[in-house]
């Protein structure tokens, strides 16, 4: 199966009517709900916490088919985030992280809850924060030498993190680890502020020495490179917008599930040919325009995928 590590936040979202409403979320949990909409086999291991929002992360994990890997609920609260909409759609957070359930965990921890048979472990984001990062190699190392492959979303979020020089170190040190990489364009500005981002993204792709790379630039479409093929595609524009709030996790978890499904994972990258990436990036781009069109992380099921390709 898939494995993910990582942060699960209560995003508070801005509604017509000026209110604010509850929606589940935080990147790498939002990886995992995609991935089980696909019917992939997926677990998630990060704590949840013993609170009501807690009660609703499982019940959401539970009814798209993801397993709820830790072996205990945390005391700790759930993280929330204030979101606010650009004139774009594009979404704006301010998240509070301190002593939060998701965090409540040790890497042996970690270590015991990754499923026997596991082939991709997912991680990235605010996992990715400086005091978690020792505790979190930890893992990716034990991970890597069982032959797992290990994914990485690097998901910027340099404004929430306890040292931006760490976070920033601790992310350019993480990369040579993966075997597949997802970024966005905003995220290279941040991460190679002094570098064109398609510059940037080809030194990513070169680090990772042997994997797959994945580039979003948002309105202009997506990216794969691999040591032997670079393919892109523009967006497919829904007809009705809802809002861009988790497209880049869904373009990534389908992405993933497409390579467990027709066990690319197996295969080194440099021995990936272009249409099967090409076929895995289709898929990819037309689930962040299925969830584009709704509001929220909200990724399209197997079937509503199959159907707009089809379509």
């Amino acid at each position: 199966m898939i494995a993910v590590i990582g942060e699960n936040i209560v995003d508070f979202l801005p509604h017509t009517d000026g209110s604010y409403r509850p929606h589940l979320g935080g990147s790498p949990f939002n990886v995992a709900i995609g991935i089980g909409k696909q019917a992939v086999a997926c677990s998630y291991l990060s704590t949840l916490s013993s609170d009501r929002f807690g009660d609703a992360f499982l019940h959401y994990l539970t009814e798209n088919n993801v397993i709820y890997g830790a072996n205990f609920r945390s005391n700790n609260p759930s993280s929330i985030a204030i979101v606010s909409l650009d004139k774009l759609g594009q979404p704006h957070y301010s998240i509070y992280r301190e002593k939060v359930a998701d965090r409540d965990t040790s890497a042996e921890q970690l270590k015991q809850s990754i499923p026997i048979g596991t082939r991709i472990l997912h991680t990235g984001s605010l996992a990715l924060e400086p005091n978690d990062l020792i505790r979190l190699l930890d893992v990716l190392e034990f991970s890597k030498i069982r032959g797992i492959k290990i994914s990485v979303d690097i998901n910027v979020r340099i404004n929430f993190v306890s040292d931006k020089t760490a976070y920033i170190d601790g992310i350019r040190k993480i990369i040579p680890l993966c075997d597949y990489l997802k970024a966005s364009d905003e995220d290279l500005s941040l991460l190679y502020p002094d570098v064109n981002p398609t510059v940037a993204a080809n030194h990513l792709a070169q680090q990772m020495r042997n994997g797959i790379f994945a580039y979003t630039e948002g309105a202009k479409g997506a990216r794969i490179i691999s040591p032997s093929v670079d393919l892109a595609l523009p967006v497919v524009t829904p007809a009705v917008f809802g809002d861009t709030v988790g497209a880049g996790d869904t373009f990534y978890a389908t992405l993933l599930a497409y390579l467990w499904e027709f066990n690319l994972d197996k295969l080194p990258a440099s021995e990936l040919e272009s249409a099967s990436l090409m076929s895995a990036l289709k898929h990819a781009v037309m689930a962040a325009s299925i969830n584009v069109s709704r509001h929220g992380c909200a990724p399209p099921t197997r079937q509503e995928l199959q159907m707009a390709l089809n379509s």
